[in-house]
C-alpha cells in the first residue's frame, strides 16, 4: 500500500473528536444554501504528506485536492479544526472508491456508482451488460451495466450541475464537491466523504429528508475557497447520508459488477442453510414487490404468457418452496408437486424474477424465511402452459431450525 495511505492512517490515530454539526433542521432556512464563502479557517493544509502554510499552496503547480477531513485533528503537535489533503505527485494520489466500476445506465440515463447501490432491486425488470471498455465524455469505463426498472430514479432529485448553478451560483468549472455524511465525529473511513471533480451530470441528490432511518437527502451545503497555482477554486461541501447508505441487496449484486448474473441476478444456487435459523412464520412475511398480482404478471411476462385463462383450458397447479434470505435474495427453490414437463419453465421464471422479493421481518430485523407458494395455471390439450392464473402463498406456524 502506498506510503501516503499509511501516513493518513497514522494521522487519523491522532484525531481528537468533538461535536461539529452541519445539520440544519429547517430545510427552507437560508443556512442550507450559503451566500458566504469560508477559507478553511483553522484547517491544516497537507501536501504530499507534509503540512504547509495555506498561502503557500499557490507555489505548487499541478496540485489536486485529495480529500477533506472535517473533524478536529492534531498534526505536528498542533490542533486544527480539520485538514485538507492535496498532492501534485501521483505517488501520493489517494485510492478512489468505485474507480474500476463500469458505466451504469438506468432506464437509459447514466447514473453514478453510488446511485446504483441505492436502487430498489425489487423493481428491476432486466439487467444487461457489455464487457469491452467504453469512453464516455472523456472518461474510460470498464464496460457498462444497463438496468430497466419500474423505479423512477429521477423523481424528486436534482442533478449536481443544476444544484450548483441554482443554489451556489458558482461556475461549474471552478467547483470541487466534497460529499460527506452527517456525522459530527470520525468513526471510520466513510465519515471522511469523497471528492467529485469530474462527471458531475451522473450525480444527483434529493434536497429533502427522504428516509427516516438513514436521514437521506441533503441537510446542508457549505463553501470554502482555495487558491491553487492555476487560480481560485470553490469546495462545495454537501452533507448527505446517501454517501454512506447502500441498499444491501444492490450492494451485493454490484460487488463485482461485470460478474453479475444478468439472467437470475437475485437467485443464489449455492446457499448452504446449515447453521441458520430459517423461519416459516414471521411477524411480517417475505413478499413480492407490489403484491401477488404484479408478481404473477411478471412471471407470466417473462414466460411469454397471459394472466387471463382461456375458458376451454385445462387447469393445473404447481406448489413450490424456497428460502428468502435476509438480504432479499432467493435460494433453495424446489417443486413440491408431481413432475410435469412444463414445470421447469415456471421454476426458471421464479429464479429469473427473484429480485422482486423483500425479506421477512422478525423483531424489526430481516430474517431468513421459507416461503411456500402455489401457482395455478392453464394448459392446452398437449400440456403446454397457456396462462398463469393465480398465486397463493400459505405459511406454516412453526420455526424450522437447521443446525450443523
Amino acid at each position: 500500500m502506498k506510503s501516503y495511505v499509511l501516513f493518513i492512517f497514522v494521522l487519523l490515530l491522532e484525531v481528537r473528536a468533538s461535536a461539529q454539526s452541519l445539520y440544519s433542521a429547517n430545510l427552507d432556512s437560508a443556512s442550507l444554501f450559503p451566500t458566504k464563502h469560508g477559507h478553511f479557517e483553522n484547517y491544516a493544509f497537507v501536501l504530499n504528506g507534509n503540512v504547509i502554510e495555506q498561502d503557500s499552496l499557490i507555489n505548487y503547480a499541478g496540485t489536486k485536492l485529495n480529500t477533506v477531513f472535517p473533524y478536529p485533528i492534531r498534526l505536528g503537535g498542533l490542533h486544527y479544526s480539520g485538514a485538507v489533503y492535496f498532492h501534485n505527485k501521483e505517488y501520493y494520489a489517494p485510492p478512489v472508491r468505485y474507480a474500476n466500476d463500469p458505466a451504469y445506465f438506468v432506464n437509459g440515463r447514466q447514473v453514478s456508482p453510488y446511485r446504483i447501490r441505492l436502487l430498489k432491486i425489487e423493481a428491476f425488470n432486466k439487467i444487461s451488460k457489455t464487457i469491452p471498455d467504453t469512453t464516455i465524455d472523456g472518461k474510460l469505463y470498464k464496460g457498462s451495466i444497463h438496468i430497466d426498472t419500474d423505479e423512477d430514479v429521477v423523481a424528486n432529485r436534482i442533478l449536481l450541475p443544476e444544484l450548483i448553478e441554482k443554489y451556489t451560483h458558482l461556475p461549474l468549472e471552478k467547483v470541487i464537491v466534497h460529499w460527506r455524511g452527517l456525522g459530527n465525529r470520525y468513526t471510520d473511513e466513510d465519515d471522511i466523504g469523497t471528492i467529485i471533480d469530474t462527471c458531475f451530470p451522473i450525480h444527483s441528490f434529493n434536497l429533502g429528508k427522504t428516509d427516516p432511518i438513514g436521514n437521506l437527502g441533503i441537510r446542508t451545503i457549505e463553501i470554502d475557497r482555495v487558491r491553487f497555482a492555476e487560480g481560485e477554486r470553490y469546495v462545495v461541501h454537501i452533507a448527505d447520508n446517501t454517501y454512506k447508505w447502500r441498499n444491501a441487496k444492490a450492494n451485493l449484486i454490484f460487488s463485482d459488477p461485470l460478474a453479475v448474473d444478468t439472467i437470475s441476478p437475485c437467485y443464489l444456487p449455492d446457499f448452504d442453510e446449515d447453521g441458520y435459523s430459517i423461519f416459516t412464520s414471521t411477524e411480517i412475511s417475505a413478499q413480492p414487490y407490489k403484491g401477488n398480482k404484479v408478481y404473477l404478471k411478471k412471471l407470466a411476462t417473462s414466460m411469454g404468457l397471459s394472466t387471463e385463462n382461456a375458458p376451454t383450458a385445462i387447469r393445473d397447479s404447481i406448489a413450490v418452496q424456497f428460502v428468502v434470505l435476509k438480504n432479499g435474495m432467493l435460494s433453495r427453490l424446489q417443486s413440491l408437486s408431481p413432475e410435469r414437463a412444463c414445470h421447469g419453465d415456471i421454476l426458471k421464471a421464479i429464479k429469473n424474477n427473484a429480485c422482486i422479493w423483500s425479506p421477512a421481518i422478525m423483531g424489526g430485523r430481516p430474517v431468513y424465511a421459507w416461503v411456500k407458494m402455489k401457482i395455478l395455471y392453464s394448459t392446452d390439450s398437449r400440456g403446454n402452459i397457456r396462462s398463469l392464473d393465480h398465486i397463493g402463498i400459505p405459511y406454516s406456524i412453526r420455526e424450522l431450525k437447521i443446525n450443523p
